[in-house]
């Protein structure tokens, strides 16, 4: 049975209500096991199917009926759900059968504890789906009296939802402007303890980097100090001291002091790891810069 209502839904930007003419099925068309008899607000379907190349992924967007001519969106439900949905205490219990009897024929010589085992665990899966397609359908059956589940509080009001109770001039509309008025406000709040805990971490982010890099510029400070004084600094300290005070350095230099060497002071001496294989590296460039970051530091 399909029926052609005015639906109310969320456009693709998340937030704009839309309201346009859809030809909606009866939901006991997708699911048999779930029927609008009787209900205060039908539930129906539309069918949608999205074609990423490798697949088509179907999805069925789920409206409640609050008039004889108006709907509003109120879930989206994808295929594999639906499946999990529509099977019968008799299909998951064939399904059980087939899965123990292909075990049986891929394990012949499987003992009698390894088979036990195996069927106890498939009779706990088969009860897992059961329970797992019981709790969908009970959380779908909410639906199906839609003013309660909006005036419990406990459900996203959206403004597709506002829209549509004004159209029908439901006399819940009062209260349920109110409710989302107040989760609004609930949201704002929470968004803004998460702002301002962001903003505390920046912070505290910023300070433990300000006082890291203090604590270098101190020791870099004490470096050069020794370098001064002609004693022995790490190689990689001479880079930082030179990028410090602006000296200029050859990036094959930078390497070498970085990489290669270990220590070397001003006056052309240095330890220096030396690969097994290859030959002793040029280090000209390295004491010709550490000669002038000791010139610098001793005119500065």
């Amino acid at each position: 049975m399909t029926k052609k209502f005015w639906c109310h839904y969320i456009g693709s930007d998340g937030n704009t209500p839309k309201r346009r003419n859809i030809e909606l099925t009866d939901i006991s068309e997708l699911l048999p096991n779930v029927s609008n008899e009787g209900v205060k607000t039908p539930l129906w379907f539309e069918r949608e199917e999205e074609d990423y190349g490798y697949r088509i992924y179907t999805h069925y967007h789920l409206y409640v009926q609050l008039s004889d001519k108006v709907a509003t969106m109120v879930d989206s439900i994808s295929d594999q759900l639906v499946e999990r949905m529509v099977k019968t205490d008799e299909d998951i219990k064939a399904q059980g059968e087939k899965w123990m009897k292909d075990f049986l024929e891929r394990n012949p010589n499987a003992s009698e504890e390894y088979r036990n085992r195996e069927a106890k665990w498939n009779e706990e899966s088969m009860e897992g789906a059961k329970k797992d397609r019981d709790n969908l359908l009970q959380r779908l059956a909410l639906f199906l009296d839609y003013d309660t589940v909006l005036l419990s509080g406990d459900a996203w009001i959206m403004a597709s939802v506002i829209k549509a109770y004004e159209e029908v001039q439901s006399p819940y509309l009062p209260v349920i402007q109110e409710l989302r008025r107040q989760a609004m406000a609930e949201r704002e709040r929470r968004e803004q303890e998460r702002k301002e805990e962001r903003r505390k971490a920046a912070e505290e982010e910023a300070r433990k980097k300000a006082e890291a890099e203090q604590k270098e510029q101190k020791r870099l400070t004490q470096e050069a100090e020794k370098f001064k004084n002609g004693e022995a600094i790490a190689g990689s300290d001479v880079v930082d001291l030179c990028r410090r005070y602006g000296i200029a350095i050859h990036l094959r230099t930078i390497h070498n002091l970085q990489q290669v060497i270990c220590e070397i002071n001003p006056h052309g001496q240095c330890r220096y790891w030396k690969q097994s294989g290859k030959r002793r590296p040029q280090l000209d460039g390295c004491y010709k810069t550490a000669g002038e970051l000791y010139q610098y530091l001793q005119t500065h």
